[in-house]
């Protein structure tokens, strides 16, 4: 029986806070998207809850169910002006424990299927769910306040040539 299993089952709670270096492949995407702080990236935290819940029926069958939850702030760049954009992340996922899922489950769009695997770990699972939440593009809702501040300090470059006409 797995730990996912054995949780799912007892309907208990694990919870913890695992550091940034514990998730390679998240690391590797928050540089991609421009997050080059090193103190910010290491001093990142991700908070879990795994609770185990009471089994619930799809169709005929019924399946044990695990809760998760996730909470960080991810030190996020806006890719538009370059400056700090954190942006808090609060997410919860239900789990249906299946080796494979009735049909049943696969319609209902509140709750994932989790496979059962002996190698899955909690980070692992965070790591998945918290990759799957990083926005595409991150950019500041309303005009960046660096990018307001540049704006029209430059001179129109028709302005000259039309001065060079003026002045024949």
């Amino acid at each position: 029986m797995t730990r996912f299993q054995e949780l799912a089952k007892q309907q208990k709670k694990s919870e913890g806070e695992v550091m940034l270096p514990s998730l390679p492949r998240l690391q590797e995407a928050l540089q991609e998207l421009g997050v080059n702080d090193a103190a910010a990236l290491s001093g990142m935290r991700v908070h879990y809850q795994l609770q185990g819940l009471p089994p619930r029926y799809f169709g005929e069958v019924s399946l044990p169910m695990l809760s998760l939850k996730v909470q960080s702030e991810l030190p996020l760049v806006c890719q538009r002006c370059f400056a700090p954009m954190p942006q808090a992340v609060n997410l919860v996922f239900e789990y249906a424990l299946c080796d494979e899922p009735p049909e049943a489950l696969l319609e209902d769009e509140e709750v994932d299927w989790l496979e059962p695997d002996d190698e899955a770990t909690v980070e692992s699972l965070v790591e998945d769910e918290l990759l799957m939440a990083l926005p595409i593009a991150v950019m500041h809702e309303d005009a960046c306040v660096s990018l307001q501040q540049s704006a029209g300090e430059k001179p129109n470059p028709f302005a000259a040539l039309k001065q060079l006409k003026l002045d024949k």
